[in-house]
Formats: structure tokens, sequence, C-alpha cells
């Protein structure tokens, strides 16, 4: 998907028009955050700009990942077009280079009953995997918890070896929660990772500059949030080392007096 999302209906420059047809058919059974990115797309659109996906994610103080998974969203119900800009125009601005790893859509995660779980899951090797977890989570999972594997294994498409490292590396950061589990697998589906090693290089890259940045930027007692990690994983798909990284954030440091990830970016996008 591109970084241009282009709405399926015209706005006028001075108001935001929302038909009464998205409150009383769309609004209600869509989750609120895409709600709210709806919004700022028509805002935003009504402005004859560009309607970028980092703007969004800047604005509404949230990942990439979240703006594309609503894209994705209300692309299906039919409320944003498919059809996305062309990459070179006389009054467009210049397409950013593709970033190895960048997020993209995922698949719509099913609720299924307990009975259909049972006849997709009996005699496969998520069977055996279930009761791993299980063991680390010290109970019987539930029917939510069990459609959280499933959907990890089948439409993330997680082989049995990376699920299993995916189990054990959560429970290693004491994080035994089925929903982190599924966030980090939806962060690693996102950037390609589909092997144990990737999801080993990918750890190896995370510990080598979050800490570094966060530490440049005079940040501690906390970790990252979601849209400061989306940052620097993007500077490490970038290809850039971390004293190449830092100096970034140092020179921030020195023209803003505070730490902004977003000068750091434009700073190491110039670069």
């Amino acid at each position: 998907m591109d970084n241009i999302i282009k709405p399926a209906m015209n706005m006028l420059n001075n108001i935001t028009v929302l038909p009464n047809e998205f409150i009383d058919r769309y609004m209600a059974k869509a989750d609120g955050e895409y709600v709210k990115i709806y919004l700022l797309i028509l805002r935003l659109s009504s402005l004859n700009e560009p309607v970028l996906v980092d703007r969004i994610a800047d604005t509404l103080e949230i990942t990439r990942r979240d703006v594309l998974r609503a894209v994705s969203y209300w692309q299906k119900e039919g409320l944003l077009a498919k059809e996305t800009e062309p990459a070179a125009s006389a009054h467009s601005q210049k397409p950013a280079a593709p970033v190895p790893g960048q997020a993209v859509p995922v698949p719509v995660k099913q609720n299924r009953a307990a009975s259909d779980l049972k006849g997709l899951i009996s005699g496969t090797e998520l069977e055996q995997l279930i009761f791993m977890a299980e063991t680390y989570m010290g109970h019987p999972l539930s029917v939510q918890e069990l459609n959280t594997l499933y959907y990890i294994s089948d439409e993330l498409g997680f082989p049995p070896d990376l699920l299993e490292y995916l189990i054990e590396y959560c429970a290693e950061k004491g994080k035994k929660q089925l929903r982190y589990m599924e966030k980090v697998a939806i962060n690693w589906y996102q950037q390609g990772i589909d092997t144990v090693q990737t999801a080993i290089d990918h750890s190896a890259r995370y510990t080598q500059n979050v800490y570094p940045v966060m530490k440049a930027f005079g940040i501690t007692g906390r970790n990252p949030g979601p849209s400061e990690m989306t940052y620097i994983t993007r500077w490490n798909a970038m290809g850039f080392g971390t004293d190449i990284i830092l100096e970034a954030c140092n020179r921030t440091l020195l023209s803003t007096h505070q730490a902004s990830f977003p000068y750091a970016n434009r700073i190491l996008e110039g670069w």
C-alpha cells in the first residue's frame, strides 16, 4: 500500500463532510480508533493536500501500523478508495523510497466458536503448541485465546517453529498474555519476519538501537512509545548504524532543545 490515502469522495475545502449514513450504518460497529482515523482523513483531505500515513500517525500519536489497519478496514467497507495517487506527477510530492520491512495491512481476525476451533486444531501441530502455551501461562486457554493462537498460526501464516519461538520470546520478557503475543506477531508479520532466524535478527537490531536512542534523547525510566518505536524501527530498516542515528539525535537536541523523533527522522531521510 502506498503512503498516500485517497478518500472515496471529494471534500470541500472549508467543511468536513460526514454523511448521516456513516453514523447510522458504519460508526457503531467500527473500532473507535478506526473512526478517529477516518475522521482525520476526511479533515485532511478537505485541505486539498496529500493525506499521508505518517502525518496521521503523528497527529494521533499512534503507529503507522494502526493507520494502515484502519485504512484497510475502511477500504473493505467502501469508504476509502483503493486507488492511490500516481507515484509521480507535477503536483505530487516525491514518494519515499521503499523501506525494507515496512508495515503492511494484516488479515482480519475471525472469532470462531469453540466447536469450530476444536475441529480445526485437533490432530495438528498447533495442538501441541497450545499445550506449551498453557504451560507457560499456567491455565487452560479460553476460546478467545485459542482464536488468537489459531489466527497467528493460520491467518498470519506462522510456521510451528516460529510460533513456538514467539511464545518463548514473549514468556522470557515476562509477557505471557496472548494479547501481547498477538501484537508481537502482527509486528513480525508486517515486517516480513517468517522464520525463527529473521525473528532473532530482528530482536538483536531492536536491542542494539532502542536504548541508545532513548538515552541520547535523555528519556529514562520507560520503554519507547508506539510512535517512537516506529521511528527507531524505520531507522534500522534504512541501514543506518548506531553512530549515525545517535548523531541525528544529537543534532536534533541542538536545534530543537527537546527530544523530537520526527525532526531526527527528517535529518536521517536527508542523509
